[in-house]
């Protein structure tokens, strides 16, 4: 799909005195929101490969270094947890720490030498614990949506569930519509009639390919540059017809001198309302991918963003968090040579006050 616009599509009214048309005004106005939304979206995929790889490059290798840190410092203090001088009080501290850190990252990935020290410290069992959270969290998620999951669902991993409860809520919505009674015969007169409008509108957009098609075919043209020219072209014409894109094919139209600004204004009424039909689709689609885009971008900010988001809005935040992610690593490494002396990780637990337990979430690390 052609997304930034090649030649400016507008209607001029009539020169002939009386109201002004709604549905010529109706048209310029979707022409013209189309254009702002696909040259939205076109920035958004101009600019999301060069900030993906600048996460990929910069901001990731930093996190894995942070992560690596974090493992290297429950090691360290397990090791120091053993330490003759350490006091009770400071094993205490010391081992909740230690199972909290130990916890969130078994969470993200599984580590048999990280489980073995939350084991030994909690008193408890790993998997064991992630099981009764996940099927607290699944009892909570299966009672807001009413559906059940299988028997066999991973309750250790929350987004594995999430993904299961959809799966489960879109077959149940299936079963639902298979188990609907019989549509009473108006509904289907009036889904004909929908059909038959849709086949019609396509028949609009057809038309306009067909045109172009027998005029730009290439392997009609002699002439070898004026054939290449036409390949291009054709490419163009195929995408858009492809994609129901009205607009980019009535841009090709007057690219090619097919169509003038005379023979837009000179539309029949009823063929400008056809055309605003297929346009309120393409808006409609055109606006739903950008959403996508910048819904995704969003979360990937960690939801963030307020207001709509621009790729300019997401490299900022970018930069920030690559800035945030090397200070962390920086305090991390301090921290894993300064509490490598017992003396000074003392000194430390002392002022060290353990969060809450509702507050885990916000641990130290």
């Amino acid at each position: 799909m052609k997304l930034t616009a090649q030649c400016s599509i507008r209607i001029a009214e009539p020169a002939i005195k009386g109201p002004a048309s709604r549905a010529r005004k109706q048209f310029n106005t979707l022409i013209k929101k189309l254009e702002a939304t696909r040259l939205r979206l076109a920035g958004w995929k101009e600019a999301l490969p060069s900030i993906m790889g600048q996460a990929e490059r910069e901001f990731k290798p930093l996190a894995l270094a942070c992560e690596a840190q974090r493992r290297a410092l429950v090691l360290l203090l397990d090791q120091m947890y053993q330490h003759k001088s350490m006091g009770k009080k400071d094993r205490a501290k010391l081992a909740g720490l230690i199972c909290s850190t130990a916890f969130e990252m078994l969470e993200d990935g599984d580590d048999a030498e990280l489980k073995e020290i939350y084991n030994r410290h909690s008193g408890g069992d790993f998997d064991a614990d992630a099981a009764e959270d996940g099927a607290a969290f699944k009892d909570m998620m299966e009672g807001i949506l009413g559906v059940r999951l299988d028997a066999d669902a991973d309750l250790r991993s929350p987004e594995a569930m999430m993904e299961a409860l959809a799966a489960q809520m879109h077959r149940h919505a299936g079963e639902e519509r298979q188990a609907a009674r019989p549509k009473p015969a108006g509904a289907l007169a009036r889904e004909r009639r929908q059909e038959a409008e849709v086949d019609r509108l396509k028949q609009s957009v057809r038309d306009i390919f067909r045109k172009l098609a027998s005029e730009l075919h290439p392997d009609r043209e002699p002439d070898a540059t004026e054939r290449e020219r036409k390949t291009a072209l054709m490419q163009r014409v195929n995408v858009a017809y492809a994609a129901n894109d009205l607009l980019g094919l009535l841009e090709l139209q007057l690219e090619v001198e097919q169509l003038d600004q005379a023979g837009l204004d000179n539309l029949s009424e009823e063929r400008i309302k056809q055309y605003n039909k297929i346009l309120e689709g393409q808006l409609r689609e055109v606006e739903r991918e950008t959403a996508e885009i910048e819904y995704a971008a969003a979360m990937d900010m960690g939801g963030e963003a307020r207001g709509r988001l621009t790729p300019q809005t997401m490299l900022r935040h970018l930069r920030v968090d690559i800035a945030a992610m090397q200070a962390r690593l920086d305090a991390l490494v301090a921290e894993l040579d300064q509490f490598g002396d017992v003396n000074k990780l003392k000194a430390w637990l002392k002022t060290y006050r353990p969060p809450a337990a509702s507050d885990y979430d916000d641990a130290y690390w």
